[in-house]
C-alpha cells in the first residue's frame, strides 16, 4: 500500500542547475522543522522553561537570531519566535517545550508543513536579493545574527545573513516557495 502521507518538498518540481558565471547558488534546505513559540519575555517561568529546553533564552533584542546547539531561534516580535530545527526534530522539540511550559502562558505550534528555507550564497547573493528587497543588505547594516521580516518579489519572508558573508537564509511560506524560487532563478540570470 502506498504511503499517502509521504513528505514532499514544496519545490520538488523545480530543477535548479549549478550556477554559471557569477550567479549566486540557490538551494532549498528541505524538511527542516519550524516551531513557532509565543510567550512573555518578561515572565521568569517562561524564560526558565525555554532555557531548559533550548539551551538558551529566546532573543529579546528585536530582529536578532540566536544559535543554540541544533536550533536557530529567530525573533519575530516581542512575544514571538521561530525555532528552526534539523529535519524530524520538530515534534520532539514541540513536546518538550509544551511539557516545560505547562501552566505558563505560552503557545507552541509546529509550522513545519507550512514553511521552507532557501539558502542563497555566493559573491552576488546580496545583489540578487537587492533587485527587489527593500532592505539595505550591506554587511555594515545587516549582519550575521540579525534577521528581518520583509518582502522579496512581493512575497513575505524572513531573511537572515549567514556568517562570514557567505549568503542568506530565506524562510518562506510553502504557498509562495515555488513562485519565489522561480523568480530567484530568473533574476540570477543577470549575474551569469
Amino acid at each position: 500500500m502506498p504511503d499517502l502521507f509521504q513528505q514532499q518538498s514544496p519545490l520538488v518540481q523545480i530543477k535548479l542547475e549549478e550556477p554559471r558565471g557569477a550567479a549566486p547558488r540557490i538551494e532549498e534546505k528541505p524538511f527542516l522543522g519550524f516551531v513557532n513559540l509565543r510567550g512573555r519575555a518578561d515572565n521568569t517561568g517562561f524564560l526558565a522553561a525555554t532555557l531548559k529546553v533550548l539551551g538558551c533564552e529566546p532573543p529579546t533584542v528585536a530582529n536578532t537570531v540566536v544559535d543554540s546547539g541544533d536550533y536557530r531561534i529567530y525573533w519575530l516580535g516581542p512575544d514571538e519566535w521561530l525555532i528552526v530545527t534539523p529535519a524530524g526534530q520538530q515534534e520532539e522539540l514541540q513536546n518538550a517545550l509544551q511539557k516545560a511550559l505547562d501552566g505558563v502562558f505560552s503557545s507552541v505550534v509546529d509550522n513545519s508543513s507550512g514553511l521552507t528555507l532557501i539558502h542563497i550564497s555566493g559573491a552576488n547573493a546580496a545583489d540578487l536579493l537587492a533587485t527587489d528587497c527593500p532592505l539595505d543588505l550591506h554587511p555594515r547594516q545587516f549582519k550575521h545574527g540579525q534577521c528581518a521580516q520583509t518582502r522579496l518579489a512581493r512575497a513575505g519572508m524572513t531573511l537572515s545573513p549567514l556568517a562570514d558573508d557567505s549568503g542568506f537564509e530565506v524562510i518562506i511560506r510553502r504557498s509562495f516557495a515555488d513562485y519565489l524560487l522561480l523568480w530567484l532563478r530568473d533574476a540570477a540570470i543577470a549575474f551569469e
